[in-house]
């Protein structure tokens, strides 16, 4: 019974949701500022319609996609 009653709480710790804020950054961010700005790129990818660009500045993470001649960068 004891087992029960230490498993019970600790799955519905466990299995808790959690959600990021995410940040949009303004229509006019582009990879290049971010760069002037100080950020490094730190992964690339793409997908069938667009790519991806992951930037960081120390412990801040960018993730910039372009595609269709936009660009729209979140910060987590």
């Amino acid at each position: 019974m004891k087992k029960v009653l230490i498993i019970i709480p600790l799955f519905l710790f466990l299995s808790s949701n959690v959600n990021a804020e995410l940040e949009t950054l303004p229509e006019e961010t582009t990879v290049n500022s971010l760069i002037k700005n100080g950020y490094r790129i730190i992964d690339t990818g793409a997908t069938s319609k667009s790519l991806l660009y992951h930037l960081m500045k120390g412990k801040n993470l960018v993730t910039c996609e372009i595609g269709n001649d936009e660009t729209i960068c979140i910060k987590p």
